[in-house]
């Protein structure tokens, strides 16, 4: 598995002084259903420590940083992509290569 970010990202992870990619499933519960999604953001050390110790994701080290995975089953591709996207002015961080 290899990870590749886009230079923007690479800008703005700098700029937030962050290297830590976390991949989180989030879940919201209705009474008429239920939606679960991959939240893709970036964290602290501390954070990271969270993560790692109580929710047991592992990391990966990267040239950039450090990319957190989720101790459950996902399907990854050879190649994962991260970007940068903004919608209203809010940036988030846009992956390829990862389903749930």
């Amino acid at each position: 598995m290899e990870f590749t970010y886009e230079p923007k990202l690479i800008e703005y992870m700098n700029k937030k002084g962050k290297n830590i990619i976390v991949v989180e499933e989030v879940t919201s519960n209705n009474s008429d259903f239920e939606i679960t999604e991959l939240h893709v953001h970036l964290i602290d050390e501390k954070r990271a420590d969270f993560f790692k110790t109580k929710q047991r994701y592992h990391g990966i080290k990267t040239k950039e940083g450090e990319v957190l995975l989720p101790p459950f089953r996902l399907k990854y591709d050879d190649v994962i992509t991260f970007g940068l996207k903004s919608f209203l002015g809010i940036k988030y961080i846009s992956y390829t290569g990862i389903q749930k």
